[in-house]
């Protein structure tokens, strides 16, 4: 079964289990909210609640990011940065900034940053499937260099054993969203927290109430549903034993090991094996 590695484009966790409950609550509109105020409120703070109750992962700093606002995902997050900022990346980050830019985007390395630089930098890391190595080094940097950095954190539902502390003054926004963490990639939904607000697309769709409501309720739905670390507590087992059986070098995210110095999506074995049992 060593063919169903995926080496090319590592897939993010969806089983049966997920797509079942998706068709099970639109058929049924349960509980689906009236006022729209009350759902929006509710859904931002069940998804803080949501972060904040996994027993397998820590970050800590949200108290001082007050602004909080829906998003369509980490994407939409990702976009209203591109729109409203000239950033950088570093090498090996999320494939989506090169099909935005190709050739043009700014990669640069930790030490060539440089005052004025907006750096959007994912936690986890996907290349790595953990917290950057040299992310200490970065953020150090950045304070000295005043560098504003903003995180895409859409890894983190998906993951265990993460300690991370967003405390850091450099750091002015942060990320995260349900689609990697609870199977909804198609059905994004998700929670930007920002140091101070800034006047973008995420911003004014959030203040004249423009979000889209389905896409917020199934968001509340999942969370209800399926709780924090959900991927890890159904997964966990077998991802340790595909790791063994196959010689792979464990990640901290659930669909992604290495394999010989290299990155490799572990999902299709995943469910086979969990299946077979």
């Amino acid at each position: 079964m060593r063919d169903l590695l995926q080496y090319n484009r590592p897939q993010s966790m969806y089983d049966s289990e997920v797509h079942h409950y998706i068709s099970e609550i639109l058929k049924t509109g349960e509980n689906f909210a009236t006022e729209p105020d009350k759902l929006m409120k509710e859904f931002k703070d069940k998804f803080h609640d949501w972060i904040l109750s996994s027993k397998l992962n820590k970050i800590t700093g949200l108290d001082q990011f007050k602004d909080r606002d829906i998003i369509v995902g980490v994407t939409q997050y990702l976009d209203d940065l591109w729109q409203t900022r000239d950033n950088v990346v570093l090498e090996n980050e999320y494939k989506y900034h090169w099909r935005l830019y190709g050739d043009k985007l700014k990669v640069k390395k930790p030490n060539e940053l440089q005052e004025g630089d907006s750096l959007i930098i994912s936690m986890p890391f996907p290349y790595y499937g953990d917290v950057h190595p040299g992310m200490d080094i970065i953020l150090d940097i950045c304070n000295q260099r005043n560098v504003d950095v903003h995180i895409d954190a859409c890894w983190y539902g998906c993951s265990r054993d993460i300690n991370f502390s967003i405390s850091e003054p450099c750091i002015k926004s942060i990320g995260f969203s349900l689609s990697k963490a609870l199977g909804l990639g198609a059905n994004r939904i998700g929670v930007r927290y920002c140091r101070e607000r800034w006047t973008g697309p995420v911003s004014i769709i959030n203040k004249f109430d423009m979000n889209n409501q389905i896409l917020v309720w199934m968001g509340t739905k999942f969370i209800d549903k399926f709780g924090a670390d959900f991927w890890q507590n159904k997964y966990g087992d077998a991802y340790k034993k595909i790791c063994h059986d196959y010689n792979l070098k464990p990640t901290k995210a659930i669909h992604l090991a290495w394999d010989d110095n290299r990155p490799v999506g572990v999902r299709p074995l995943l469910r086979r094996l969990v299946n077979e049992r």
